[in-house]
């Protein structure tokens, strides 16, 4: 409980039954004084309307007795209703501070890292209610931001791993004679430093992606001709895989965006279809209308993915389970992609009906005005 010296002040309950007292008392001050102030003038009207005169012997005994009953009968009536108002600021104080502690005890586990932390439903009204929905949205957030650390911590401590001990193998055997330093080990070592800064550029990149951090070039642009450039310039990956890859012909619906940007995300999609396909399968990138959005989707016959996976693709260094596809979840790029899309006030989804019967990415982006 509050003490006199503690910052926080009263406790709630304390407050409410401050706050309902006042209303009592001012009330009750309000009745007083208006009832002294009118009711005298109303009485004597009465006696003097009932034949008795305002200075007689009587008149005087009955305007005490009515002066009397009006403040007795006030300060009863200010007993009783301060008592009422205790209890129900009790009452209402015990239902309203119960969900607020509730609240604020998960709040508390929650700073502590506790995010399993939920908050029930009071049911005590839509502001109780929205007060209790937001800390468990919070706590969802934070529960998946956390997972999403540790996946993260685990992606970045098996890609450093790998390159990191081929070059200190490689050194290794060059100090010990058993390799020469000659091109084909120097191009070994910058193959695997090449990795590593990859990865840094990788990490880098998501970071930019959650904070936002982007510079957009805005300019009015065709996105079929953006669908085909993309493709063109996946050329030599699809020649090389077999896949058949279906642009959009035609003119398309106009877009205002970063051109080099948006490029980017159709390139990343693209790659994903190819990393979901083998040889003989098909792609098939087609842009169309729909209100005020441009579309364009990327659909493939490839490995497909569990319905259930449909946004966790788009989850920082995701990788799907072993028995799923193996192209579902490329790591950072969709994650990349996504971000990017949001940057210019559009959508990316994607949708698969399960392993084996390929997916389909659609981008949603604004048309102008």
């Amino acid at each position: 409980m509050s003490g006199p010296g503690d910052p926080r002040g009263p406790r709630l309950r304390t407050r409410i039954l401050g706050a309902m007292a006042l209303v009592v008392l001012a009330g009750a001050g309000t009745l007083v004084i208006v009832s002294l102030l009118l009711a005298p003038a109303i009485f004597y009207n009465h006696l003097q309307q009932a034949g008795l005169a305002r200075n007689d012997v009587l008149a005087t005994h009955v305007d005490e007795g009515f002066a009397t009953a009006i403040v007795v009968s006030t300060l009863v009536g200010v007993g009783i209703a301060t008592a009422v108002a205790a209890a129900m600021a009790t009452l209402v104080s015990r239902r309203i501070s119960r969900p607020v502690a509730i609240a604020a005890s998960a709040t508390t586990r929650l700073a502590s890292g506790d995010y399993s932390a939920r908050v029930p439903s009071p049911h005590m009204g839509p502001e109780l209610d929205s007060l209790a929905d937001g800390v468990n949205s919070l706590a969802e957030r934070l529960e998946a931001t956390e997972g999403a650390r540790i996946r993260l911590m685990a992606d970045l401590a098996h890609e450093l791993r790998t390159p990191l001990a081929a070059i200190d193998a490689t050194v290794e055997a060059i100090t010990d004679g058993v390799l020469a330093a000659d091109e084909q080990t120097l191009a070994t070592l910058t193959a695997n430093a090449q990795r590593l800064s990859r990865l840094v550029d990788d990490v880098a990149s998501v970071s930019r992606a959650e904070e936002r951090s982007f510079r957009l070039t805005i300019s009015e642009v065709d996105l079929a001709e953006l669908a085909r450039l993309a493709i063109a310039s996946t050329s030599a990956l699809v020649t090389a895989k077999g896949v058949d890859v279906t642009a959009p012909p035609g003119l398309g619906p106009l877009v205002r965006v970063d051109r080099d940007r948006i490029l980017e995300v159709i390139g990343q999609l693209l790659a994903n279809a190819l990393n979901a396909c083998s040889a003989g399968d098909r792609i098939t990138v087609d842009v169309s209308s729909s209100g005020s959005d441009a579309l364009l989707t990327v659909s493939d016959t490839g490995t497909g993915f569990a319905p259930d996976d449909a946004d966790r693709l788009f989850q920082r260094f995701f990788r799907a389970s072993p028995t799923h596809s193996p192209g579902a979840g490329s790591g950072i790029g969709l994650t990349i992609a996504r971000s990017l899309t949001e940057a210019h006030g559009g959508t990316l989804t994607a949708a698969s009906a399960g392993p084996g019967t390929g997916a389909t990415f659609t981008l949603t982006l604004p048309k102008p005005a």
